[in-house]
């Protein structure tokens, strides 16, 4: 399919389509400058004590902990409280037709707690992991319900190039916003403001504000859907939601494929995951490399994904999602083999920028093939619950991979074979895709629908 055929599709998108892809372009700043570079840097080294850490005094013990440790039981906080919560926000927003009321909530709520991060200072280690807390709690309902309008904003034609396009948008925003940061840290005089205008509070509120602001488009322009058929919005009460709940667990058996590949999806997302959240790490124990390297190099992980994800969403409308998944948890696969052996061909820090290249073409591809097979197994009526698992499943892999990978790093002192853990992961994840049909998937949605 050529660029032409693309942008004729492109232009096919309907206007509800266009509003809701513009979510990813918001809320990738969050996951950018607040979670992946500046405010995690920022809290476990000056926050919280840097390497020299915390001190504590709880009930006549005195213990110190570490600010990189402080910081991961933040992220902790947030993913254990959206472990606990989603299902019941995902199963409450299908009985009410309330799924864009909630994103709209939880999205407000969500950047109210960034822009808090702005009035963080050194030694507020509480407070300062509290609001980060509930700001990626926040961060990851609204992801939640946003993928849920999938299923119902596009044909089953089109859904793997409208998720493809969202994740490459979401890569595009992500990175303008992470590079107009650095650029108000380190050269304000482009922007023309003089030396030291901006701190991290100021980038903190920056990314409140454009979170919100460019969520805008998706509040207007996406339709509210109607409640289940099956439900009486009226009585949608907390035991009714629960009684729901219980209700899908039953039924598992109905939907033998959707969780068939959550579970795939489990292992390779692990993989997923863990390397880009310990890429900066390898760089700098293992290559040498300096801080100003590492961030050219996730740059370039950031906008070679655009691409990459806006390919794999056409391969996905041509091909099939599993087929396409399957190439790119493949190349992970070679990528990260290579990554093992670097230094094969020239030196190794050169390979490492190849083989970055290589990931982030496959990133997108592999994150927007997951999450349109998902949708096509989604029944719309019930798409919120169901991507409250999906949400879930990631959740628990971004606990399950790190300490993975910290457990092989300890026990062989090489971060390298913590890189071959993580092919473990994908290969385990490529297998249970295999078994995945995909037709009865999609048959089985379908049903539900009717």
């Amino acid at each position: 399919m050529g660029i032409n055929s693309i942008n004729q599709r492109l232009r096919g998108f309907g206007r509800e389509a266009w509003a809701w892809t513009s979510y990813d372009f918001a809320n990738s700043a969050f996951a950018t400058s607040v979670t992946a570079v500046i405010f995690s840097k920022y809290y476990a080294g000056v926050i919280a004590g840097g390497a020299r850490g915390t001190d504590f005094h709880i009930l006549g013990f005195d213990f110190n902990i570490p600010g990189a440790s402080l910081f991961q039981l933040s992220v902790l906080i947030g993913t254990v409280l959206t472990i606990f919560i989603s299902p019941f926000v995902g199963v409450f927003a299908d009985m009410t037709g309330s799924k864009k009321k909630l994103l709209i909530v939880v999205t407000t709520v969500g950047c109210f707690f960034t822009a808090g991060l702005a009035f963080i200072n050194p030694g507020d280690v509480l407070p300062g992991g509290l609001f980060y807390g509930i700001a990626l709690c926040m961060f990851l309902l609204a992801l939640n319900l946003y993928n849920a309008f999938l299923p119902q904003i596009c044909s089953q034609r089109d859904i793997g190039l409208v998720s493809g396009f969202s994740w490459a948008l979401g890569y595009m925003g992500g990175g303008i916003c992470l590079l107009l940061n650095l650029i108000m840290l380190e050269n304000p005089g482009i922007l023309g403001f003089e030396e030291g205008t901006f701190g991290v509070s100021h980038v903190m509120l920056s990314v409140a504000l454009w979170w919100w602001l460019f969520a805008l488009p998706t509040f207007v322009g996406v339709k509210e859907r109607p409640p289940r058929r099956d439900i009486n919005s009226q009585t949608a009460r907390p035991r009714q939601v629960w009684k729901n709940l219980v209700q899908t667990f039953k039924q598992a058996r109905k939907y033998k494929q959707l969780w068939l590949f959550l579970i795939a999806y489990l292992f390779f997302t692990n993989g997923i995951e863990t390397t880009i959240s310990t890429a900066s790490i390898f760089g700098d124990q293992e290559l040498g490399m300096s801080t100003s390297s590492l961030i050219t190099l996730f740059l370039i992980v950031q906008f070679t994904a655009f691409p990459g994800a806006i390919l794999f969403g056409v391969l996905v409308d041509t091909y099939g999602n599993k087929k396409v998944l399957s190439l790119a948890l493949s190349v992970w696969i070679v990528a990260l083999i290579w990554v093992y052996n670097l230094g094969l061909f020239t030196d190794a820090v050169t390979e490492f920028y190849f083989a970055a290249v290589m990931i982030g073409i496959v990133l997108g591809g592999s994150q927007a093939s997951a999450r349109s097979l998902f949708a096509s197994f989604t029944p719309p009526a019930r798409s919120a619950e169901f991507f409250s698992f999906y949400g879930i499943s990631g959740r628990l892999a971004s606990v399950m991979g790190p300490l993975t990978f910290a457990a092989v790093n300890i026990a062989t002192r090489s971060l390298r074979h913590s890189i071959i853990a993580m092919v473990v992961f994908f290969v385990i994840g490529l297998i249970i895709l295999y078994r995945v049909n995909e037709e009865e998937g999609i048959q089985a949605a379908a049903l539900e629908s009717q």
